[in-house]
């Protein structure tokens, strides 16, 4: 079977995990604007270190909230670490600039809130899953972006990566091909590169990067997370890759099924976690 057909097959794995977790914390809702444009706090019960992590979700830049994923933040909360999951308009209602509109006001939002709370850390984590991951690389990458924003909030210390789309040019899934026009809402490739990561890294970035990728994606491809990786060695950025290994190496396996597992049972999930703590 090939991968992209074992990523279809693959959803019906999450409902019972997904239907039986525990919602053990509460988290904060703080709007920022419209319906979608708001953030999750998960405050750690069990803090492991000074460290926040921003996750922005999956689900094709079409689909999915906060609310939907709140399971990766509670989970990362249970794991030590402070968790806030911002919201953000989906495409095709939305156009890009809108969408990366609310990712950067959105981590302005995130710094206000913060300060009003007393609330300050000594790491900032930016993590992203799918599309999740490419929004939060334009979020870490656009310096020009970001600073026009003006956050009160401190840049990103580290970006982790799972299964992001973040270079367009080497052979893509029709998939990933249709959502990118719903996105871009145009078929014209070229003027995709305005949202491509890759274009972003145009200077050595004080942070470090962690790339995670299955071979077995069915959705997107290894090489475009190999590409991203390595023209960000060629700048001088801090860049690590980690091919996935565990059996359950699909697209949504990995990228947000994880989370619904033990780390003693996903090699993936311990690793993000490992990184976590080393930052």
């Amino acid at each position: 079977m090939n991968d992209t057909l074992r990523e279809y097959f693959s959803y019906g794995k999450f409902t019972l995990p997904y239907l039986k977790y525990r919602k053990q914390i509460e988290p904060k809702k703080i709007h920022f604007g419209g319906k979608d444009q708001y953030f999750l706090h998960f405050p750690s019960p069990c803090k492991r270190k000074n460290t926040l992590i921003i996750y922005y979700h999956g689900g094709g830049w079409n689909s999915n909230s906060p609310k939907l994923h709140a399971f990766i933040g509670q989970k990362l909360a249970l794991e030590g670490f402070d968790c806030i999951m911002p919201g953000y308009r989906k495409a095709p209602k939305a156009r890009y600039c809108e969408i990366v509109d609310d990712v950067h006001s959105g981590y302005q939002a995130i710094g206000s809130y913060l300060a009003k709370e007393n609330l300050s850390y000594d790491k900032i984590i930016v993590m992203g899953s799918s599309a999740g991951a490419h929004l939060g690389a334009l979020l870490c990458y656009d310096v020009q972006m970001l600073s026009s924003f003006a956050p009160s909030l401190h840049l990103p210390d580290a970006f982790i990566s799972l299964a992001g789309p973040l270079a367009f040019s080497p052979p893509m899934t029709g998939t990933l091909r249709i959502l990118l026009k719903g996105l871009f809402n145009t078929n014209d490739t070229t003027k995709w590169t305005i949202g491509e990561p890759i274009r972003k890294l145009h200077e050595k970035h004080g942070f470090r990067q962690y790339i995670i990728h299955s071979p077995h994606d069915g959705l997107v491809n290894i090489e475009q997370a190999r590409a991203f990786h390595e023209k960000a060695l060629s700048l001088g950025i801090a860049s690590h890759f980690y091919e996935v290994t565990d059996s359950w190496n699909t697209h949504s396996a990995y990228c947000a099924g994880i989370f619904l597992q033990d780390k003693a049972n996903s090699l993936t999930l311990a690793k993000v976690l490992q990184i976590a703590e080393s930052i």
